[in-house]
């Protein structure tokens, strides 16, 4: 198996980990999959940079919605201790205290960095996708 190959199976395995901690709202499972320097920049929300301020994040995020996102990765490049993933996502979100729910479809770009020979999110952008016309 080339490392580029790993490479990839590492990157797709860590998006699915990332979907999955989302799912079962744990903040903490979340954050641990970002570099301590990570930056996330959300559709509607202020910039998130590093770990303290990622928690603060999906902590308050997981109080008022549940999240069930999936997720298809549309390509993935590779440039030393980099990587970049470009997705789209169909996500169902459930405002708890009124307990109703309403889907959205999303569009992320994802960049990697090779942390301690891990890798990790570095930094994250979504936005939701425009209606069609």
């Amino acid at each position: 198996m080339s490392q580029s190959h790993t490479d990839k199976i590492q990157i797709e395995q860590l998006i699915e980990k990332y979907i999955g901690a989302l799912n079962h709202s744990k903040a903490d499972d979340v954050v641990a999959l970002f570099t301590p320097d990570a930056v996330l920049m959300g559709a509607d929300a202020p910039t998130v940079e590093g770990a303290e301020q990622l928690k603060a994040f999906f902590d308050h995020g997981f109080g008022l919605i549940k999240l069930e996102p999936k997720i298809d990765i549309d390509e993935i490049i590779f440039t030393g201790d980099f990587a970049f993933a470009r997705s789209h996502s169909q996500v169902r979100v459930t405002v708890l205290q009124a307990n109703k729910s309403h889907s959205e479809e999303n569009r992320e770009l994802f960049i990697f960095r090779k942390d301690g020979g891990e890798w990790r999110i570095a930094r994250y952008m979504f936005n939701k996708l425009p209606p069609a016309h």
